[in-house]
């Protein structure tokens, strides 16, 4: 089928597998473009983006879902800026402080860590941050650095007042802060991509591989150990620490942050860097490393499959629990694939449109998710989790006064059930 070819194309030149963020999502992406393009049929699409490289980042552009504010999760920047204060002191003009923030999205992410850096009075010329996204509309938004309400859903606000000016009904990031960042264009996933950067001290790659499937996952995570220098760090999502379990990386000692140091030992890193070229990649034009060259699309190098559970090894019966199981150990792609079926053949199974949620809510998908979320207070209204959930995706859109009712909601579930656990 043509869709199911397109999939596949999006999982080769940027390792989206599709039942992370939902075959619906992929199939309202190519209708929008199919649209906009003035074509009937699937198939004339897919023959489109066979020959247009173009027309594939348009597609890719209307599939990718930024899902990001200024200082989300906030304990990644705490963690960070606590380092800064222990180690700026050893970084120079001559040999900076190097990070690297991948993907970058709308640049909420690495204007964070420049603030960061600011706050921590680190001088300008003793650091640089590297952005790098696939997506070139996300990086014009970044360059032009100018943010609604939606990129400030943090609690503490205080660093608006310090770094931005009022530009309307918008904010405009100061320009001390702006240039701190690089933006450039490329793809985790290219095999060329490595070649175009130098090592860095600290990587934040934080809800990309939950987009990918293991074989994908374990390559992501061999490219960015190769980024790091020794003992660098590396911050992820939360949904994607277990991924790190059986690599050499040691987590921080900072509550969740999701931060991890590679190597298994307490030495203190080194500012050797590897062979590569020492140059930062160039601030514009974007630097494009993506695949999208004229060139066929290449495939990823063969990577070993990881060996899995024989289905007799599972739970009999209990698809769920072994649905949950491989959720928590980061692979939400395997967890969408067992969900998704058993809601075809039966309608009620409320644990599967929860996980389903979380799938689509760790994928940034939030419109799903609350769809999701909404079907499993439906059946059973009294689900603290999901009506938890709710209120937090509520919060996000700035709807506070639903996201509050939902939370006391959530709160007189959650002692519902806690009074009959302790009456049995």
């Amino acid at each position: 089928m043509p869709l199911n070819a397109i999939e596949a194309l999006l999982h080769e030149c940027m390792g989206l597998h599709s039942s992370t963020v939902g075959s619906n999502t992929v199939h309202q992406a190519v209708n929008v473009r199919m649209r906009a393009c003035h074509i009937k049929t699937t198939g004339e699409y897919l023959a489109l983006i066979n020959r247009s490289p173009a027309e594939l980042d348009a597609l890719i552009e209307t599939v990718v879902i930024p899902e990001t504010w200024f200082f989300r999760d906030n304990n990644p920047f705490v963690a960070f800026s606590n380092w800064i204060r222990e180690q700026k002191g050893r970084f120079t003009s001559a040999a900076p402080l190097r990070v690297l923030s991948i993907p970058c999205s709308s640049g909420e992410e690495p204007y964070t860590l420049a603030m960061c850096l600011a706050d921590c009075k680190m001088a300008v010329d003793h650091a640089c941050i590297d952005a790098v996204d696939i997506s070139q509309k996300h990086l014009d938004k970044a360059l032009e650095a100018k943010y609604g309400s939606n990129s400030f859903r943090s609690a503490d606000r205080l660093y608006r007042n310090r770094h931005f000016d009022a530009a309307g009904d918008q904010y405009r990031l100061k320009a001390e802060i702006r240039d701190r960042v690089s933006f450039s264009r490329g793809n985790l996933l290219d095999q060329g991509f490595i070649g175009t950067l130098i090592q860095y001290h600290v990587i934040f790659c934080r809800n990309l591989l939950i987009y990918f499937d293991r074989t994908t996952q374990q390559l992501a995570i061999d490219r960015l150990n190769e980024l790091l220098i020794p003992n660098g760090l590396l911050f992820v999502g939360h949904s994607e620490t277990c991924l790190l379990r059986n690599r050499s990386f040691v987590a921080l000692d900072h509550p969740r942050c999701f931060g991890f140091r590679q190597g298994t030992d307490g030495s203190h890193m080194t500012d050797t860097p590897s062979s590569r070229p020492s140059a930062r990649p160039k601030r514009q034009p974007y630097h494009d490393t993506c695949a999208h060259s004229g060139q066929p699309l290449s495939t990823l190098p063969e990577q070993p499959t990881p060996a899995r559970q024989e289905p007799e090894q599972q739970p009999a019966g209990n698809p769920i629990q072994r649905a949950f199981q491989l959720a928590n150990e980061g692979h939400l792609d395997e967890a969408a694939l067992i969900c998704e079926p058993l809601l075809k053949h039966v309608a009620y199974q409320t644990d599967a449109y929860y996980l389903l949620g979380l799938v689509r809510e760790a994928a940034g998908n939030s419109e799903e998710a609350e769809r999701l979320f909404r079907k499993v207070v439906y059946l059973t209204p009294a689900h603290a989790e999901a009506l938890t959930h709710l209120g937090a995706i509520a919060s996000r859109r700035g709807d506070e006064q639903r996201a509050q009712r939902l939370k006391e909601r959530a709160a007189r579930a959650h002692a519902a059930t806690h009074s009959g656990q302790v009456k049995r």
